[in-house]
């Protein structure tokens, strides 16, 4: 339902941005509106607006709203896929066993299909396919890995560094106070860009020259 809003909102021109409802019953505290209506809930997201003037969701087309419906689904097959590896070293019966080995090659097969499809959504736009050779010649960076950015990040190349950080939720926060210098932690974001940044860097360290630890370098 949010999606369909947000789409019709955005034909028609309306900036749309889509926060964390943490976010908005947060800032609604801290203003002092523990109360909870629609009229407060209203009141408060036109407020925190207004103040923060959070980053407008960009206007994808129905191309790209596809590719990140197959995308963030073959996570999930994949996700699913590695509970039941997980799950068929913990099964000692035979018939169980033989149920998850079958639902495994099931699962293989849908993320190979899913790849398929992916695979030709990407190619049939020539732009998005010209990212998409930008990213995976990144040592580091595959085919899985570039199209999840492209699919799920699109704001990757429109935006400041320090906006993309944020937004995908890898901008450490500081936590000091007076002289006490506490701990950068990162919080919210997008976990789905996170984990595919994070498997990039894993390869990277070891591969890519740019990036590699002196002290991997110089051994």
């Amino acid at each position: 339902m949010e999606r369909g809003v947000v789409q019709v909102l955005q034909r028609q021109e309306i900036a749309v941005a889509v926060i964390n409802p943490k976010r908005g019953r947060d800032f609604s505290k801290a203003c002092g509106r523990l109360a909870k209506t629609d009229r407060i809930d209203a009141e408060v997201l036109a407020h925190f607006g207004e103040a923060l003037q959070p980053l407008p969701k960009p206007l994808a087309s129905e191309e790209q709203e596809a590719l990140s419906d197959l995308v963030h689904r073959r996570a999930q097959v994949v996700e699913r896929l590695n509970d039941e590896q997980r799950r068929l070293h913990r099964v000692r019966n035979r018939s169980a066993r033989a149920d998850i080995e079958a639902h495994i090659d099931w699962m293989k097969q849908r993320i190979k299909a899913l790849d398929a499809e992916i695979d030709s959504l990407r190619q049939a736009d020539e732009a998005r396919q010209q990212r998409y050779e930008w990213l995976s010649s990144v040592p580091g960076v595959g085919r899985v890995i570039a199209t999840t950015l492209l699919a799920v990040w699109p704001e990757l190349g429109q935006l400041s560094t320090q906006k993309l950080a944020s937004l995908v939720g890898v901008a450490p926060f500081n936590f000091d106070s007076g002289k006490l210098r506490g701990k950068r932690h990162i919080v919210g974001g997008r976990a789905l860009v996170r984990s595919a940044l994070y498997m990039a860097a894993l390869v990277a360290v070891q591969h890519n020259p740019v990036i590699i630890p002196r002290s991997t370098s110089a051994c």
